[in-house]
């Protein structure tokens, strides 16, 4: 899977940049990110013990909030585009990815932890999105109007396949156990939500002029603002968690969920603020990919040492 994962990948985002016809598939996406939250939400997850996934979850928000205060700051220091602040915004209150489980587990760490931060961090931006975002955004209307706005457009991708994922493990576990099966299968859903994602982007840039957004500055300012924050952001949940848990602190920090928060940012923030999310799905996965050989790296070097002691 890991094997597949590295070949797919790239080859998403490869054919995105060079098919922005694609585009018109764009409007699957909700649907995409739901089926992804209903497959993860009704897996069986073990009792929270202690509250550690609270912390977790807590420290990494704060964190959060500490990166879109410095970069604000930088913002108004430098004179720079509103849509610098908006897109590092977006990402940093992103929340953890559907794979994240996943690509814990592969990397040696707890999958069932990955999870319960995946659950609490998606709740969390229910809410945190909404106020936040919906403050930087706002300039137009009330704070109550927008965040209400942004509310009603996430909660229901996020509270639907939740309560139909519940409610299925509640009343009927074996169909939910055999739904949990395809939970592997997120791999490819994500791939072609990547696809599309990208697709959309090269259409966008194309509309917008190339040549007009990189003379401004701002499309590589939004593909350097997204690359420091990636490399933040894995960083600072592996430094914070790196006690117990640097793997999962890694995954929930810095592996984001950004097809949910790239369709909020082109409704709420124009296509140029979307910009930053789709730049960080590419350093995310090169990151990732990093991250697995490293790790297969390892495990190759353990079982020679154990052949040749």
């Amino acid at each position: 899977m890991r094997n597949l994962r590295s070949i797919l990948m790239p080859l998403a985002i490869v054919l995105g940049i060079l098919l922005p016809q694609a585009h018109v598939l764009s409007p699957m996406m909700p649907f995409l990110i739901g089926s992804m939250m209903f497959l993860t939400f009704v897996t069986k997850i073990p009792p929270q013990t202690h509250g550690y996934t609270f912390k977790i979850e807590a420290r990494a928000f704060v964190a959060s909030l500490v990166l879109i205060a410095a970069l604000w700051g930088i913002v108004e220091l430098f004179g720079l585009p509103r849509e610098v602040l908006l897109g590092g915004a977006i990402i940093a209150l992103c929340p953890p990815a559907n794979a994240a489980p996943t690509m814990a587990k592969m990397l040696g760490g707890s999958a069932s932890l990955a999870l319960k931060i995946f659950l609490s961090g998606n709740l969390l931006a229910c809410f945190s999105i909404p106020v936040i975002f919906g403050y930087l955004t706002g300039a137009d209307a009330s704070l109550s109007e927008i965040a209400m706005k942004i509310f009603n457009t996430i909660q229901p991708i996020i509270s639907i396949p939740l309560a139909f994922a519940l409610g299925l493990r509640a009343f009927y576990p074996e169909l939910a156990d055999r739904a949990a099966k395809f939970q592997k299968y997120t791999m490819f859903i994500w791939t072609f939500s990547v696809f599309v994602i990208i697709s959309k982007a090269s259409f966008d840039i194309r509309e917008m002029g190339f040549t007009d957004l990189w003379n401004s500055g701002k499309l590589p300012m939004m593909a350097g603002v997204s690359l420091v924050l990636c490399i933040l952001l894995f960083w600072l949940g592996w430094f914070c968690e790196r006690k117990r848990r640097p793997i999962e602190g890694s995954q929930s920090m810095g592996q984001k969920n950004t097809t949910l928060v790239i369709w909020v940012s082109t409704l709420y923030a124009g296509p140029v603020v979307a910009l930053a999310p789709t730049c960080y799905v590419i350093w995310q996965n090169l990151v990732l990919t990093w991250m697995s050989r490293e790790k297969t790296r390892e495990r190759m070097l353990r079982g020679q040492e154990k052949k040749n002691p």
